[in-house]
């Protein structure tokens, strides 16, 4: 007879109801203490019921990350864990650790004379009683006993066996020092029920600090109810929702491989901030968010050479208090980006400046009159013309350069009033077929486009940038994304940009800015070429590190200032199905 059942047995007697006589019937201490046990050398057999192995653990890390115990904590199986913490004598600690030190110089001591090699381990241990000491002398808290018993349940002895050796290997990678309750299974079977106490007696001293890192529960719920679903925290199963304006920006980098699940995501938190009444605009460099953008009733603007949609470069924005010549700044820009060389001063302070005020004036458009601002802007054809008018040989010079954009082939694409001005919450640009030359001068033309809404209403707004590597590469659309990730926070609006790698940020001036601006960072699975440097970039530990080695499709870290969660995004079916662009499932889904 087993402890609980002599604990029933010794009870006073109790009435007994009719029905706890019927078959079958089971009350807790039935489930406490089964009937029957079968003890082994190293395990338990419940006839009818299960095998059970127990095991405790003697030794661990003198530090524990946080997360290190998490595949222990969510083992795919059955287990029950008991941690029993209780008070020990200070002096008698003391005196404990002090002889233990002492054996231990004692011995580096003996194997350095004796000229031989070092025991690093032991080395380790004698600093690891120092600062344990040194720790014990200065807090005013008695140290503290670990008494740590796990319990594993299978349903055959098959099932045990290979169920022991998982639980063996998460220990060990947990850097665990542990061992099974051989022939005293029975007492550590009693040591995970719930008496409060342990029968085995194996226990560990361990700091008030180290402990607290070891509970699963002693981590912040990251939801706040205006925010985004970003996912699940993979090892809490909670959700982690993001109020992305509520951090010093809202900008977030997002890196990852391949096949990683970055694109998936910003779908998902386009979505997402679509359905919540945000404003979102897309730059969509591989065509990824048509089908999106369709599916959520967006405008899709098709910016390839023959698009019927039209940019002028020259709008003014009306809200902005120095339009005037912060639009003659974006039309030097965007020249300069087409002749793709800068323009020399005396072209730009004799020619180009004149030229520019001519033909706005021309519009009715004056620099110290705001109300004119709003009348219709000329064309790039119009300063051609200006250029042309000018007989002097530098304004003949960029009228050639100018004339293939203005009234040359391309006169469709660059001179042409704005024709687009979507009132839709969503709206994505796409550059699937535009020409690589030809990119930047779109980037400029998005660029203009965005900061005149963004200015015109102060509304949450998300930029969505994928693929960036295009634009950290080129310098000056890397500019007009670094203003973007220094002016939005005041403007309640957040950059997010995604790239394959770190690399990227680091390509010019403008990408640091953004990647040292940024409020959050998000990584997916890397391969093993970048992953130590990310986690050099941003901080992780070796086993964040490592991890990024590993992580399935939609699984990242995220990095929130000081706190790294590991997160799972969860896309919908629905949603998976219109989103996707593998080639296969594409196929797979007509």
């Amino acid at each position: 007879m087993n402890l609980l059942n002599r604990f029933k047995t010794n009870s006073a007697p109790q009435p007994i109801a009719d029905d706890a006589l019927r078959a079958g019937a089971r009350d807790l201490v039935d489930q406490l203490a089964p009937g029957a046990m079968v003890i082994g050398q190293d395990s338990i057999h419940l006839p009818g019921e299960a095998f059970v192995r127990v095991w405790f653990v003697q030794d661990l890390p003198p530090q524990m990350e946080r997360g290190a115990l998490d595949a222990i904590y969510d083992f795919p199986g059955e287990i029950r864990i008991s941690m029993l913490v209780r008070p020990l004598d200070k002096a008698a600690v003391r005196e404990q650790l002090r002889q233990q030190r002492t054996s231990l110089h004692a011995e580096v001591i003996t194997r350095s004379r004796q000229g031989r090699l070092p025991d690093y381990l032991a080395e380790e241990e004698l600093a690891e009683t120092e600062r344990t000491l040194q720790d014990l002398e200065a807090s005013h808290l008695p140290p503290q006993e670990l008494l740590w018993v796990i319990a594993l349940y299978a349903r055959d002895e098959h099932q045990l066996q290979e169920q022991s050796r998982r639980l063996e290997d998460a220990l060990l990678d947990a850097d665990l020092r542990f061992f099974r309750a051989a022939l005293r299974q029975e007492d550590a079977l009693y040591s995970v029920q719930p008496f409060g106490r342990n029968f085995l007696g194996h226990g560990r001293n361990i700091t008030p600090a180290a402990l607290a890192g070891m509970f699963p529960f002693a981590r912040r719920l990251q939801a706040d109810a205006r925010g985004i679903p970003y996912g699940l925290d993979r090892t809490t199963g909670t959700w982690v929702i993001v109020d992305d304006f509520a951090l010093t920006n809202s900008n977030l980098l997002i890196l990852g491989e391949q096949g990683s699940g970055k694109s998936m995501f910003l779908k998902y938190k386009a979505t997402w901030a679509v359905l919540l009444g945000m404003r979102c605009y897309i730059l969509d460099l591989e065509g990824e968010f048509e089908a999106m953008c369709r599916a959520l009733g967006g405008t899709y603007l098709d910016l390839s050479l023959s698009s019927p949609h039209h940019l002028n470069i020259f709008d003014l924005n009306a809200e902005e208090a120095d339009a005037y010549h912060n639009g003659l700044l974006d039309v030097i820009g965007w020249i300069e980006l087409a002749m793709d060389r800068k323009l020399t001063g005396s072209e730009r302070n004799l020619i180009l400046i004149p030229a520019y005020e001519r033909v706005m004036q021309d519009a009715g458009i004056l620099p110290n009159e705001p109300a004119t601002w709003k009348k219709r802007a000329p064309v790039l054809a119009d300063l051609h013309q200006s250029l042309v008018s000018d007989e002097r040989p530098l304004a003949q010079s960029l009228a050639g350069e100018l004339h293939q954009f203005a009234v040359g082939t391309y006169r469709k694409t660059f001179s042409e009033a704005t024709n687009v001005n979507p009132k839709s919450p969503l709206v994505v640009f796409g550059l699937k077929d535009v020409h690589r030359d030809f990119q930047p001068l779109r980037m400029r033309q998005i660029q203009t486009f965005i900061w005149a809404n963004v200015l015109a209403k102060i509304h949450p707004t998300l930029v969505i940038v994928d693929e960036a590597w295009r634009w950290l590469q080129h310098e000056t659309a890397a500019d007009d994304l670094a203003e973007m990730a220094r002016r939005f926070r005041k403007r309640y609006a957040g950059l997010h940009l995604a790239t394959q790698h770190g690399t990227d940020f680091s390509s010019s001036a403008g990408a640091v800015v953004i990647r040292d601006t940024a409020a959050m960072v998000m990584l997916f699975r890397q391969g093993a070429a970048g992953h130590q440097k990310l986690a050099d970039l941003f901080g992780l530990n070796e086993v964040e590190a490592r991890e990024l080695l590993t992580l399935d499709r939609g699984e990242s870290v995220l990095i929130k200032g000081s706190q790294h969660i590991p997160l799972y995004t969860v896309i919908p079916p629905q949603w998976y199905a219109t989103w996707t662009t593998n080639p296969r499932e594409v196929i797979s889904n007509q």
